[in-house]
């Protein structure tokens, strides 16, 4: 059995494999033909007249797309939504693609190039969002969160929303209204409709800011009363395999899009279990899903939900940027969840969260992380380094005296496992 490991696979013996529990999502088809589906998708929207018949030919239209870290096919799709502009009478050179990087490092132009394809020649401009850069201030959500968003978006008549749907540890869901908050968004109003994770009076967090939940979750609500000031015009989300291929995709409505999206992918990658597990062994589905421990969380998260209190969990994920940003590893100076929620509270950042996160679950088993991370950098996280899935394994059987047969999820980073 061979798992994901950035670019390349560990394998785990066959042994052991034959013994394992294997969760993965339910197979789906593929279409025969992606540019074709796409079309007959963008021409039957959900909620929503057609793009072409939303636009008019002297309108400027801002595209917010998805950055290197969440691979979303904008290369396949973007044809095909231009058809929809060309459509419209809407000249390519009035079209901007906004890469919505939120609060992420700046891409370079090689990760530009990849991100958009063959598309960056077409005539459209390509542009970065800017966390820091000039903002328009739209308005303050009933939860309190002042909503700016990068100036240049705004400048557009339109604005329609891509990405792809994943489950998110406590937004809910990724995609849709994200590609502009936090995509487009100041980092303060990111940091703010991040910050809904924790009960309003505290201590703790919301309880229903959890993945695959959108009703009642906080976050949710807040980015979406957030999106909603800036009106979005339409919405294209796209639905990925773990091998990143495409098999289906949603257009329509910004919201009602984004719903129908969010129910077929859980369709797919949400596994209901009987029980937990002593013993879990996940891959986060390989680069870019593993790009760095931010981004390797969101695989932890699912796997953590089917490990029993104690037990002993092994994430592959090899982190090959880090951890993802400098605001993320200094919130170790606290020893406990407990230390660090308390400061949250008083300077809330957003890798704080992350960070808070990641503690919470190394406080609640052991967690043995196989990744290219210095190993006192993981012990300060209150993981076990490990520099293999060898090396793992024999640390797992240290810690439970021997090997149970293990629970496997070899695409962590996809499969939301209820227990």
């Amino acid at each position: 059995m061979k798992l994901k490991y950035g670019r390349g696979t560990a394998e785990l013996p066959d042994a052991l494999a034959k013994r394992a529990t294997v969760i993965a999502a339910r197979p789906v088809a593929l279409p025969a033909d992606d540019p074709a589906m796409l079309r007959e998708r963008l021409a039957h929207p959900v909620g929503s007249h057609p793009l072409r018949d939303l636009l008019k030919s002297g309108d400027s239209v801002a595209v917010p797309v998805s950055d290197i870290t969440r691979y979303s096919a904008t290369e396949i799709f973007l044809e095909p939504l231009l058809a929809e502009t060309d459509a419209a009478g809407v000249s390519r050179d009035r079209v901007t693609l906004f890469v919505a990087r939120g609060t992420h490092r700046a891409q370079t132009d090689a990760e530009i190039k990849a991100i958009v394809g063959p598309g960056i020649s077409s005539g459209i401009r390509v542009v970065q969002s800017d966390p820091d850069g000039e903002m328009s201030t739209l308005g303050v959500t009933s939860r309190g969160t002042r909503v700016q968003v990068y100036r240049p978006v705004m400048d557009h008549d339109r604005i329609v929303l891509t990405g792809t749907i994943s489950f998110h540890y406590f937004a809910g869901f990724g995609g849709g209204r994200k590609a502009l908050v936090p995509g487009c968004a100041h980092r303060d109003t990111a940091a703010a409709t991040h910050f809904r994770v924790f009960l309003p009076d505290g201590p703790g967090k919301d309880p229903l800011a959890r993945a695959g939940q959108l009703d009642g979750n906080p976050v949710h609500e807040d980015i979406a009363e957030a999106v909603a000031m800036a009106s979005p015009t339409f919405s294209l989300n796209t639905l990925l395999t773990p091998d990143r291929k495409l098999f289906d995709a949603v257009a329509g409505d910004w919201q009602a899009a984004h719903r129908e999206a969010c129910e077929r992918y859980a369709a797919v990658f949400r596994v209901s279990l009987p029980h937990r597990y002593p013993f879990v062994i996940a891959s986060a589905g390989g680069w870019p899903k593993d790009i760095n421990l931010i981004q390797s969380h969101k695989a932890l998260d699912n796997a953590y939900r089917v490990v029993t209190p104690g037990g002993v969990l092994i994430l592959l994920a090899e982190c090959a940027d880090g951890s993802g940003s400098p605001h993320f590893f200094p919130w170790f100076r606290f020893a406990t969840p407990d230390a660090m929620e308390t400061e949250l509270r008083e300077n809330y950042q957003i890798y704080g969260q992350t960070a808070h996160a990641t503690l919470t679950k190394a406080h609640g088993c052991r967690v043995i992380l196989v990744s290219s991370l210095p190993p006192e950098d993981v012990e300060r996280m209150g993981m076990t380094p490990a520099e293999s899935l060898s090396d793992a394994l024999k640390k797992a059987a240290a810690a439970l005296g021997e090997l149970p047969p293990p629970l496997v999820l070899p695409d962590a980073g996809y499969v939301l496992p209820d227990a």
